[in-house]
């Protein structure tokens, strides 16, 4: 059991640590959980489209130059790839936001001259950077060169009902996609783009589904499914045999009302959004709550009906605020966070 485990294995009292609360300080750092509990969770900012970089003078296409000067208007999924670029689908404005923060720049994928999408939910990329983008409005899964360029449309044995939820596995060269109407996972070979198998169907037993949302795969391959109108997480080995399940309806610590997002830490930590809520909750590998973070608002850290959520290789969380048209970023204070804060403590040091 991890450091962060071991010291937030307490009691959440009341709704205030359940559903979150909006900060006080509209300036200053906020933190979960409060002082003087030691922080784990701090908020950092928000992203909004090209007005983030409006004030260093710099907001060029990565590619066609000039964008066209537009913002979130109804995010719902979220992916960093290994680059550090965070992906956002927008269903109001049929397209993909490209936040590439190292350079100072926003894109969208219409600006690459991507006009294919209707009401995309969930966009990944794998190791070759290739872009795989769900389609709910025509049933689609469709892989994308990064460039751009339309590689394939998925067909899997059974045609897609409604495509949601996305995930990449590149050690076991799988790509997964959950279909909310058909209440199933499939699973596709990464390199050829074949269905290769179907996990689940519908139902309420272990390993069957009721509107599954959402899905994420940890670094031993286990596959982790947001079973939301069962109000519950589910747990897969790589081969989709069904590991345990965790969760019900309810409006506890640990409950959920209406789970969407689902990621993982570096440290195995699993966070699952819960829009009802307007919060995080944050579980150990065995599915014990540890700590919920953010809450109903429009201020900086709150968020309204948040849906996707991702991890990159740094901790840092980044939650799609669905109202508030943004993408929060959160920092888990963990043993990345910490080795950061020693090298630039360091290298003050040196100067």
């Amino acid at each position: 059991m991890s450091r962060f485990a071991r010291k937030l294995l307490f009691v959440l009292a009341g709704a205030m640590i359940l559903y979150g609360c909006a900060p006080t300080n509209p300036h200053g750092d906020v933190f979960w959980p409060e002082p003087p509990d030691e922080p784990r969770i701090k908020y950092v900012r928000a992203h909004r489209g090209t007005a983030d970089f409006a004030k260093s003078g710099v907001a060029a296409s990565l590619f066609l130059g000039e964008t066209s000067g537009t913002n979130l208007s109804k995010p719902m999924g979220v992916h960093v790839d290994r680059h550090g670029k965070v992906f956002v689908t927008d269903t109001a404005k049929s397209d993909i936001f490209v936040f590439d923060t190292k350079n100072s720049k926003v894109f969208t994928l219409s600006d690459m001259g991507v006009k294919i999408f209707y009401k995309p939910i969930s966009v990944v990329t794998d190791d070759s950077d290739r872009i795989f983008v769900s389609d709910s409005q025509v049933d689609t899964v469709t892989a994308l060169a990064p460039d751009g360029k339309v590689i394939a449309i998925l067909k899997p044995e059974v045609p897609f009902q409604q495509p949601t939820g996305l995930a990449v596995d590149n050690n076991k060269k799988r790509l997964y996609v959950i279909d909310t109407h058909t209440h199933d996972v499939r699973v596709f070979d990464l390199e050829t783009l074949k269905h290769i198998n179907t996990i689940g169907k519908r139902g309420k037993e272990e390993g069957e589904f009721n509107f599954p949302s959402h899905i994420a795969v940890d670094a031993n391959g286990n596959i982790y499914v947001v079973d939301t109108m069962n109000g519950r997480m589910q747990i897969f080995d790589s081969e989709g045999k069904f590991i345990r399940a965790f969760g019900q309806f309810g409006d506890s610590p640990g409950m959920f009302a209406r789970p969407r997002g689902v990621a993982l830490d570096s440290e195995g930590h699993l966070y699952v959004v819960d829009a009802a809520f307007n919060n995080v909750q944050i579980f150990n590998a065995e599915g014990r709550i540890l700590l919920g973070f953010s809450g109903y608002g429009s201020g900086r850290a709150a968020m309204i009906l948040p849906a996707g959520i991702a991890i990159d290789n740094e901790d840092y969380i980044y939650v799609v605020d669905s109202w508030n048209s943004r993408v929060n970023v959160y920092e888990f204070l963990g043993e990345k966070s910490k080795a950061r804060e020693a090298a630039a403590t360091q290298a003050k040091k040196k100067k």
